[in-house]
C-alpha cells in the first residue's frame, strides 16, 4: 500500500530510508553515527555499577536513556520525521545535563531524589483537589495519594528546608553551559514545544513565503542537523559515564571521533569554530 494510504508505515517508506542511508552528505553522518554507537555498547556490555552507588547508579541509568534517545533519534531520522527526532534529542539532551552534573558532584542525586517527591506530591495533588478525576479512584487508591502528600510534606517540616525542584538552566550553567544554549533550548523551541517555529516545519511555502500547503510526507530537509545534534549528544552522555566507571580508553576514542566530527560534512553551517563538546579530560 501507498504512503498516501499508509503513512509512515507503506512499504514505500524503504526507498527514502535508503536514498537517506546511501546518499552524501546524510550516509557520512550515519555512518559515523553507527561507529559511535558501536562504542555505546561497548561501555554498557562492560559497565557495571552497584545499586549502593547511588550517583553512579543513577548516571548509569540516565546514560542508557540517552544511549536510547540517541539511536531513537537516527531511526527517526532516516524515515523523514525529523520534527520528533529533535523532540527525543531534547530529552536527551537533558540527561545528559545531569550526567554531566553526577560527574561533577555525585552529590546531585539527592536533586533528583528530591524533584521525584515533589512530582509524585504535585500528581496526588492533583488528583486529590479534582472532584471528577478523585471520583474514578477507590477509597485506598485515594489514601495511598493522601499518604504520598503526607510522607512529602513531613520532609520539608521545620527545621528542615523545603524541597526544590530542578531549573534545568541553573544546572547546566554550573556544569555544561555549552550544552543548554546551542543544544537544549535550540531543541526545546524547535521540538519539544508547540511553538510557531515548530509548525512551521509542517508548512509549505511559495516563491513569495506564502504557505500553499502541509508537509505530511517523509522530509529530509534538517537531517544533517539532527544527525549532528545526536553525535552531540552521544559525546557529552558518554564521555562522563566512560570516566566514571574507569574506562580511560572509551573517552580516549571519543577524543578521536571528536577530531572527525569536525571534519564531517555540515557539521557547522556557517561557522569556522570548533564543536561545542565536553573539554578534553
Amino acid at each position: 500500500m501507498t504512503f498516501a494510504q499508509q503513512g509512515f508505515f507503506s512499504p514505500e517508506l524503504d526507498t527514502f530510508r535508503h536514498a537517506i542511508r546511501s546518499t552524501q552528505p546524510t550516509k557520512s553522518w550515519f555512518d559515523f553515527a553507527l561507529d559511535l554507537n558501536l562504542i555505546g555498547f561497548d561501555l554498557l556490555r562492560q559497565a557495571k555499577t552497584a545499586e549502593a552507588e547511588n550517583a553512579l547508579f543513577t548516571m548509569h541509568g540516565l546514560f542508557v536513556r540517552a544511549h536510547q534517545s540517541f539511536q531513537a533519534a537516527l531511526i527517526l531520522a532516516e524515515r523523514g520525521l525529523i520534527s520528533d527526532a529533535r523532540t527525543v534529542l531534547r530529552g536527551g539532551f537533558e540527561g545528559a545535563i545531569a550526567i554531566q552534573a553526577l560527574g561533577n558532584d555525585p552529590g546531585f542525586v539527592q536533586c533528583l531524589i528530591d524533584a521525584h517527591h515533589i512530582d509524585q506530591r504535585k500528581m496526588a495533588r492533583l488528583i486529590l483537589n479534582h472532584p471528577r478525576y478523585r471520583s474514578e479512584y477507590t477509597p485506598a487508591e485515594i489514601a495511598i495519594m493522601q499518604n504520598v502528600v503526607d510522607e512529602v510534606d513531613a520532609m520539608e517540616a521545620p527545621p528542615n528546608p523545603r524541597l526544590q525542584d530542578i531549573v534545568w538552566a541553573n544546572v547546566a550553567d554550573k556544569h555544561c553551559p555549552d550544552l543548554y544554549l546551542p543544544l537544549y533550548r535550540s531543541f526545546s523551541g524547535d521540538g519539544t514545544h508547540t511553538t510557531i517555529k515548530s509548525i512551521n516545519r509542517f508548512t509549505i511555502t511559495d516563491g513569495n513565503m506564502q504557505e500553499v500547503g502541509f508537509r505530511v510526507a517523509p522530509d529530509g530537509e534538517g537531517t544533517v542537523e539532527v544527525l549532528a545534534a545526536a553525535c552531540l549528544l552521544f559525546f557529552w552522555a558518554a564521555d562522563p559515564f566512560a570516566a566514571s566507571v574507569n574506562r580511560p580508553d572509551v573517552p580516549a576514542a571519543l577524543q578521536r571521533e571528536l577530531a572527525r566530527f569536525g571534519t564531517m560534512p555540515g557539521a557547522f553551517p556557517g561557522k569556522n569554530q570548533p564543536p561545542i563538546m565536553p573539554a578534553e579530560t
